[in-house]
């Protein structure tokens, strides 16, 4: 029997050649842009203000669930926290 080296072919790198169209120059314009947004770190989280927002949140619905809104207190208090 003859096998051949799939994982080999699956993982083989691919040249792409863009020519001198104008679709080539979008296409690799396009490509660059992409590569360089997706290798960017994500910005810091900003804690304080999430927590904020939970407790605004939590201050909304304390009259309605009042349960709801503790456990929303709390997070709040966890997340703020659990960065430093």
């Amino acid at each position: 029997m003859i096998y051949s080296n799939i994982a080999a072919d699956r993982h083989a790198n691919i040249a792409v050649h863009v020519g001198p169209s104008p679709l080539g120059a979008w296409l690799k314009s396009t490509l660059a842009r992409i590569m360089s947004a997706s290798a960017k770190a994500p910005p810091p989280r900003d804690r304080v203000r999430e927590a904020a927002e939970s407790r605004t949140w939590a201050a909304c619905v304390q009259r309605t669930d009042p349960r709801f809104a503790a456990d929303l207190f709390a997070a709040a208090d966890r997340h703020e926290t659990m960065g430093s």
